[in-house]
């Protein structure tokens, strides 16, 4: 089922990226996590997907390229910041006319997001050392928490 004005926002590492694997092999291994690729097709022939994510821009382009995942995401939908709080209001705003999705590993990012834009739903990817280490966020509850990727498209769909 196609959903017109939808957009899924992706971070890249410990999103999409198997960070852990990259780090270990010497930053040679460009990994996706196993579900990644598939989740992205499904999501992609539906929806429109974006990546907001911190880093340096060549670096974290180059990790989508390296992957294959480069091809899935429109160029203006392609959102990469040193300080992604400092972007955050800037971000959203160009989607307000969409139901927003926004998958993070990081607590606070889905947080701020929230306090932006009270109608955004926030996904916590509960993996990588982030979200390991993650103290809770007082009143604040990520709407739905996820430890993998899988069944993503499904969450989409039903919110």
């Amino acid at each position: 089922m196609i959903k017109k004005n939808t957009i899924v926002l992706f971070d890249i590492d410990y999103t999409l990226f198997d960070t852990k694997a990259f780090m270990d092999s010497g930053l040679k291994k460009y990994a996706l996590y196993d579900e990644t690729t598939p989740t992205i097709k499904e999501l992609w022939r539906n929806v429109d997907l974006g990546i907001f994510s911190k880093g340096e821009t060549e670096f974290q382009n180059n990790k989508l390229n390296k992957t294959g995942l480069k091809k899935y995401f429109k160029r203006n939908n392609v959102h990469i910041f040193e300080d992604k709080n400092a972007n955050l209001k800037d971000v959203l705003s160009k989607y307000v006319n969409f139901k927003i999705f926004l998958v993070d590993d990081k607590l606070p990012v889905l947080y701020e997001s929230k306090l932006s834009m009270p109608s955004i739903v926030t996904i916590w990817i509960k993996r990588g050392p982030f979200a390991e280490n993650q103290q809770p966020i007082k009143n604040f509850s990520p709407d739905i928490t996820v430890n993998s990727l899988v069944n993503l498209s499904t969450v989409v769909e039903n919110n």
